[in-house]
């Protein structure tokens, strides 16, 4: 059967009811083997999706790995691994893919630097590097430093569609080869300015509530936010695969789950978990 580019889907499946971190079985379950990639923004959330599932009388073995998203492309299209977990998914893949939800991409900058708020077109200005002091924005007599994220990676290329519209960033950009460097980073230079991953939020740094435009009220990026769709920098979560999984398999079943309230609730607190550790000075108003 012909496919379209991309494929969405909402698996329906009864599931058995389940919770905690862990499986302890009371007799020997049947083991499964999983093959599925991760981007290194969803990675972490991989890890928890593996750990929080449960089936009384099943245990996966999951053989994963963290990688950009056009590695992850080629190998699912190679037939090297069967699906992926992605916070990126451009319309021309050509993958079946599922959703599970939001994520969002926080614009992160030192905790000295009191710049109330930007709009995309002020942000994009500044990672051109058209804009080269906070003062053009309302911000602190400092020169601007961008923090560029590592070519290929799943934000960047969901940055680079939300923000830049395929236009470069500016040559004197620094690189961050993961978020956790941009964190670094922006904290230790006054003027600097970069982007994570809602859960990639740590103390150190504070997001800067955005407007899609001039005279719109500016939003902080919060669950709540993503969620409804007032943060305008939204990015969404995909299981995606060449093909489908079948119907009777184990990929179809934790997918599905995925999908429902406990697979839910272990998304939203893999959000939450990082974006909290934030103390309130640390994430805008």
């Amino acid at each position: 059967m012909k496919r379209a580019k991309r494929t969405i889907v909402i698996i329906g499946l009864a599931l058995a009811s389940c919770s905690g971190p862990a499986y302890v079985p009371t007799a020997t379950p049947t083991t499964l083997s999983v093959r599925i990639l991760a981007t290194t923004t969803t990675y972490p959330l991989l890890q928890d999706l593996v750990a929080g599932y449960k089936h009384s009388d099943v245990l996966l073995v999951v053989q994963s790995a963290a990688l950009n998203w056009e590695t992850v492309y080629t190998q699912l299209v190679t037939g090297q691994y069967p699906f992926a977990l992605t916070a990126f998914l451009p319309a021309d893949a050509g993958l079946w893919a599922a959703p599970l939800g939001y994520d969002g991409i926080a614009i992160i900058v030192n905790t000295a630097n009191p710049t109330p708020a930007l709009t995309l077109d002020q942000l994009r200005s500044i990672f051109q590097g058209h804009t080269k002091h906070w003062t053009e924005v309302g911000g602190p007599d400092l020169p601007v430093a961008v923090i560029a994220r590592e070519p290929g990676a799943d934000i960047q290329l969901a940055f680079d569609a939300l923000v830049m519209g395929g236009r470069a960033i500016s040559l004197s950009s620094r690189l961050a080869l993961s978020g956790q460097s941009a964190i670094r980073q922006v904290a230790d230079l006054p003027g600097a300015i970069g982007y994570v991953s809602l859960s990639q939020l740590e103390p150190g740094v504070r997001s800067l509530p955005l407007s899609a435009q001039a005279g719109q009220q500016p939003v902080t990026i919060s669950v709540e936010t993503i969620r409804d769709g007032s943060y305008p920098l939204r990015t969404p979560l995909f299981i995606v695969g060449a093909a489908p999984p079948a119907e009777d398999s184990i990929y179809r079943e934790w997918f599905a789950w995925m999908q429902h309230s406990e697979g839910q609730m272990i998304i939203d607190r893999w959000q939450r978990r990082s974006s909290e550790l934030a103390s309130p000075a640390s994430t805008g108003p």
